[in-house]
């Protein structure tokens, strides 16, 4: 769960010019679904899903997986007999991630994924069906920016709200890292943040006070194309006429060198 930019952002005089807060949990809705939107279009995903995934091997040295961000320790393993056990967890020295200056946790704007995986030595990826298995973070990149908002007050595992000592910069529509666990905001009430615990394959934690907030960041083009498709289809809204068939050439134009070709 995300959006690539932030309630205020769209509400904000440069774009909708909305003063109140009476729509805000329809255009919260609408920019998850541009967010979704453009995620179909490029074929790819900009926020970070912790995920375990299984891919077929084919007897090689290499693997190719959507976009990875990391993996685990002890994060890749094979199924060498093909009985559903994954009985050889692979060490980190037994593969290399490529491209290897991809820096996708670099947190800079030339951050790219990885987009192979090269097995180490006489190591090979076990041929068969669903016989490797990879632990880890999936994404475009893994930008953070640390904020000076704390958490207030302890939270367990299961509370939908999270009191913060200041608001720093947080806005509704961030995704909030805190720990290891993923959070999303979908309202603010004074230094309280109404949000949804454990997004993106976290799991839910307990929280101290004191522990810090950082707010996940994706690229400047894609935001702004979820900023300029988000205004114009609220703005169509108010005017069905609008002949809008799919994304504009503008929006293309700053996703295209995103967007991952098909073969």
């Amino acid at each position: 769960m995300n959006t690539y930019i932030t309630l205020n952002t769209i509400k904000s005089p440069a774009a909708l010019d909305i003063r109140d807060n009476d729509q805000d949990a329809r255009l919260l809705s609408l920019l998850e679904g541009v967010s979704r939107e453009i995620d179909g279009h490029c074929r790819r995903h900009f926020y970070v899903l912790r995920a375990t995934r299984l891919f077929d091997g084919d007897g090689s040295a290499t693997l190719r997986p959507p976009d990875l961000v990391s993996i685990d320790p002890d994060g890749l393993a094979t199924d060498d007999d093909r009985d559903g056990i994954f009985e050889t967890t692979w060490d980190e020295s037994d593969y290399l991630l490529r491209p290897a200056n991809a820096d996708p946790t670099g947190g800079h704007d030339a951050s790219r994924p990885y987009w192979r995986i090269d097995a180490v030595g006489n190591r090979r990826f076990t041929g068969g069906s669903s016989a490797v298995r990879v632990t880890g973070e999936w994404g475009f990149w893994r930008r953070l920016r640390r904020t000076s908002a704390t958490v207030s007050s302890a939270v367990d595992d299961h509370r939908a709200e999270i009191v913060v000592g200041t608001l720093a910069d947080v806005q509704v529509g961030h995704t909030l890292l805190i720990g290891d666990e993923q959070v999303y905001v979908r309202g603010i009430n004074a230094r309280t943040l109404s949000v949804m615990r454990g997004v993106n394959g976290t799991a839910p934690t307990d929280h101290d006070p004191g522990d810090a907030i950082s707010i996940f960041e994706y690229p400047a083009p894609v935001a702004e194309a979820t900023l300029l498709r988000s205004v114009r289809l609220w703005r169509r809204s108010a005017n069905p006429s609008d002949p809008m068939r799919g994304l504009n050439p503008d929006v293309k134009h700053l996703l295209s060198p995103y967007r991952k070709l098909t073969i």
